[in-house]
């Protein structure tokens, strides 16, 4: 073969090869709510370089974070196919899911819990021993896209045959039947709030109230308690490849058993591992989509 034709040959070849990698390299979009990305990507830092290093084989060369600081603009990012993964609490997911079109898959072993639960509490002085005292009273609730701070809360209240009203601010005049709330954005705001009597209760989760429970044995009383939901979990977003689904499936389930994988875990929100629902996805979900549609149905989205 005359060099020429070898050297035009050798040049069509490396084309091809260079081609088909640009063609094989994808980048994995992972989105979680958030205000700022900043504090974020501290967070996800870890577990994104290693999944960079995973996923390899599976045409994914970069793992990105991208943070928005709504459940709506989360849906529109996702329904674009700007955001392949999202983590969150169960309730945000399920609203996200229900926007967008997503699929929770996966559930996150956060703080090392696989569940959590939301509560209610009050301040001893404030004299109010059960739910239906709340009737024209104040709760401080966290945000809309905070499940155990808003989304299971507002749920039990509605159960409980009370009516919420918003309040435009933690001191506005408020008077009537109504529960009136107020957001905090932040959960040691809500705990202040219910401390220093701006609020008559509060909710949070129950980690957050044993916290408060041990440093001041005597100055609260649980009102309610939720359910147990799904700590943290994971959503693709529709029109995912199963072969790159189920790469990250194995990917993120296999952590746990190894010390390289358990050493980032324990980086990332001091997660012990990711599995699936014990129970499958949908019957886990369904009671949370009901949760959804009751507080639709009542006005309070």
């Amino acid at each position: 073969m005359p060099m020429i034709a070898r050297i035009t040959l050798c040049f069509a070849a490396c084309l091809a090869w260079i081609n088909a990698s640009f063609a094989l390299a994808e980048t994995l979009n992972l989105g979680t709510l958030n205000e700022g990305i900043r504090g974020q990507m501290r967070v996800f830092q870890p577990l994104l370089t290693y999944l960079e290093t995973d996923l390899e084989d599976a045409g994914i060369t970069e793992v990105r974070l991208v943070v928005h600081p709504s459940a709506e603009l989360m849906a529109a990012a996702i329904a674009r196919k700007e955001v392949d993964i999202f983590i969150d609490s169960p309730l945000v997911v399920a609203k996200v899911a229900q926007l967008s079109g997503g699929t929770p898959f996966l559930r996150n072993w956060k703080g090392g819990h696989a569940g959590y639960y939301s509560v209610i509490f009050t301040h001893v002085n404030s004299g109010i021993t059960a739910l239906e005292e709340l009737r024209g009273k104040r709760i401080a609730l966290e945000d809309r896209d905070s499940s155990s701070g808003f989304i299971v809360p507002a749920h039990i209240l509605l159960q409980s045959g009370l009516r919420l009203k918003k309040l435009r601010a933690p001191g506005a005049a408020h008077s009537g039947e109504e529960v009136g709330y107020f957001l905090t954005y932040n959960d040691k705001n809500t705990m202040f709030a219910v401390a220093s009597g701006r609020a008559d209760a509060g909710a949070t989760n129950q980690m957050n109230y044993l916290d408060l429970m041990e440093a001041r044995p005597n100055d609260f009383r649980l009102l309610a308690i939720s359910e147990q939901f799904p700590r943290s979990v994971l959503m693709h977003r529709p029109g995912m490849s199963k072969a790159q689904l189920n790469s990250l499936r194995q990917s993120l389930t296999s952590m746990s058993s190894h010390q390289k994988g358990r050493d980032v875990l324990n980086t990332f929100q001091n997660s012990s591992g990711f599995d699936e629902f014990a129970a499958g996805s949908k019957y886990t979900f369904a009671p949370i989509f009901e949760i959804l549609q009751d507080l639709e149905d009542a006005g309070i989205k």
